[in-house]
């Protein structure tokens, strides 16, 4: 369980990294023409947060960072498909701004969970 976590980690971080990049690009207008790419990515970088999140639900013996996590990369992930209709006109960049905020948190939650997942293994296989 440890090395899954881990492996998904990993494609989390760089799911990530590129989702900050294509938006940023989007966001100054180099690429506006990414904005497709830029929610199938982000699709997929919480596609991943949750099945992180998911393995820790069931593996962590407490259980409010995974939920926690759940409940905010979903935000993430509606905050991504909504926010063309949201404060349309000059003060569109504050969804933006609200945007790039819960993806971030939800970079955070994503690598909290995961070391706490793979702490709580070591842990268990330390004592056995």
């Amino acid at each position: 369980m440890s090395k899954t976590v881990a492996m998904l980690q990993m494609v989390a971080r760089l799911l990530g990294v590129v989702q900050i990049l294509v938006g940023l690009a989007i966001w100054f207008g180099w690429a506006t023409s990414a904005i497709a790419f830029h929610s199938i990515v982000g699709s997929l970088f919480v596609l991943v947060v949750w099945i992180i999140a998911i393995i820790a639900l069931f593996g962590l013996p407490r259980r409010a960072l995974p939920l926690i996590t759940l409940l905010v990369a979903g935000v993430a992930l509606w905050f991504g498909m909504a926010q063309t209709t949201l404060l349309v006109g000059s003060a569109h960049w504050a969804v933006r701004l609200a945007h790039l905020l819960v993806g971030l948190a939800t970079m955070g939650l994503a690598e909290a969970v995961g070391k706490a997942v793979k702490r709580h293994v070591a842990a268990q296989s330390a004592g056995a």
